[in-house]
C-alpha cells in the first residue's frame, strides 16, 4: 500500500544527499525529516482504516483526504524549497550564459516531475469517490 510513498520519499532523499550545496547535517536533518513524515503518515493512514468498517461513510473520505494532503503538504513544500535553494546556487556557481541557459531550462522537466509525484501522492492516498 506504501510503495508509492517509499518510492517518492528515496527519490527526495537521493536528491537532498547527492546535491554538494548542502552541508552535511542539512542532509541528514532533511532525509530524517522525509523519512519521520513517512512514518507518521503511515500510522495516521492506518489509524483512519481501522476507525471505520466498510461501507465507508463519507467522514472516513473526508478525514483520509484532509489527512493525505496535510502530509503532501509538509513532504514538498520543503523539498520545494531544497530545490529552489539548489538551483540558485546551481545558476550562481554556472560560468558562462549557455550553461546558465541550460540549468534554467532543467527546471522545466524537474516542475513537471515534482508536480506529477505531488498529484499522484495526494490521488493515490487521498482520492475521494
Amino acid at each position: 500500500m506504501f510503495l508509492w510513498l517509499w518510492i517518492m520519499i528515496g527519490l527526495m532523499v537521493i536528491v537532498v544527499l547527492a546535491n554538494r550545496f548542502l552541508p552535511l547535517w542539512v542532509k541528514v536533518l532533511l532525509g530524517v525529516y522525509f523519512i519521520v513524515v513517512a512514518a507518521v503518515f503511515m500510522n495516521g493512514v492506518n489509524r483512519i482504516n481501522e476507525k471505520y468498517t466498510t461501507p465507508l461513510p463519507d467522514v472516513y473520505w473526508d478525514e483520509n483526504s484532509a489527512w493525505v494532503y496535510l502530509i503532501s503538504d509538509l513532504l514538498f513544500f520543503p523539498f520545494i524549497g531544497v530545490l529552489i535553494f539548489i538551483y540558485i546556487r546551481w545558476v550562481m556557481g554556472a560560468q558562462g550564459k549557455r550553461y546558465k541557459a541550460l540549468v534554467l531550462a532543467s527546471t522545466i522537466p524537474s516542475v513537471f516531475i515534482l508536480f506529477f509525484f505531488y498529484f499522484m501522492f495526494n490521488f493515490g492516498y487521498g482520492y475521494r469517490p
